[in-house]
């Protein structure tokens, strides 16, 4: 697993360094949570890509998620308005140290209110996974996640 993930980095830091021709930073980084198990991951690293996150999709892959790349650690609020599918939301420090865990945020009523969701300490990063992720990864306040090809807040 070991290789797979150094390789993957490789692969990655190509990419993110404008490898392919015409190619602008990376897109998309893998996270590999404490269980060796990896996620890959679309990047909303600028204000119109994290407002838009999961609106309107249909589904959220097994595998895959969504990394918020903030420029500053804060308690940053999340909602989930237009969202179609329940998430997890884990919130990570600077040192992608897991802060806090609100697991299966069910989607906003069409009608009526739609709570934030705001972790209880700052957070430079956000990730959002299929709910019931958390659960099965046992994913806690503390656990470290790498990620592999993270590109830059813009």
């Amino acid at each position: 697993m070991i290789a797979r993930r150094v390789a993957a980095f490789g692969l990655l830091a190509v990419l993110s360094a404008g490898g392919a021709e015409g190619a602008g930073p990376t897109d998309w980084a893998v996270a590999v949570l404490p269980s060796g198990h990896e996620y890959s991951l679309e990047i909303a690293a600028d204000a119109a890509s994290r407002e838009r996150g999961y609106m309107g999709r249909e589904r959220v892959g097994p595998r895959e998620g969504m990394l918020f790349i903030f420029d500053a650690d804060a308690p940053h609020a999340f909602w989930m308005k237009n969202c179609k599918v329940a998430l997890d939301m884990v919130w990570l420090d600077r040192s992608r140290r897991v802060v806090w865990v609100a697991a299966d945020q069910k989607p906003c009523p069409e009608a009526g209110e739609c709570p934030t969701i705001a972790p209880p300490a700052p957070a430079r990063y956000v990730l959002e996974l299929a709910a019931g992720t958390a659960a099965r990864e046992k994913l806690r306040a503390g656990d470290d996640v790498v990620i592999l090809g993270e590109p830059r807040a813009r």
